[in-house]
């Protein structure tokens, strides 16, 4: 029988649960240089890494649709709850175009992580 052994660290995030307004977002930057995006949408907590999985892009410069995150740069969507892919806009400006590569389109989902309210501070689990 194997066993394994996984570390999780909670961390403060030294922001308030009120340091939030509903349906925004703040980059933060944790002891190890990781930069992490944490918000709130519809009073709930979400937090994702700051790198966008299609090409690096930081995530922070975009905006929320809904319940994704939508990258600057490319466009593309991703859910700020479950990290999956919703949505990759198309570049084609008429028939004439053709899409660009399966390689070039491909994309990870987004790293996102627990987070949680604990006496008023928002608080974070790293693997």
């Amino acid at each position: 029988m194997d066993f394994f052994l996984f570390a999780l660290m909670i961390c403060d995030t030294h922001l308030l649960y009120d340091d939030l307004d509903n349906n925004s977002f703040k980059k933060i930057t944790l002891n190890n240089n990781e930069e992490i995006v944490i918000g709130k949408k519809d009073n709930k907590l979400f937090a994702f890494n700051n790198i966008c999985p299609h090409k690096g892009a930081s995530l922070s410069k975009g905006h929320l649709h809904e319940n994704n995150i939508v990258c600057y740069m490319h466009g593309y969507e991703y859910n700020i709850f479950t990290g999956k892919l919703e949505n990759m806009k198309s570049w084609k400006k008429d028939e004439k175009w053709m899409e660009q590569t399966k390689a070039w389109r491909y994309s990870d989902d987004l790293k996102t992580y627990n987070v949680q309210e604990k006496n008023g501070k928002i608080m974070i689990e790293i693997d």
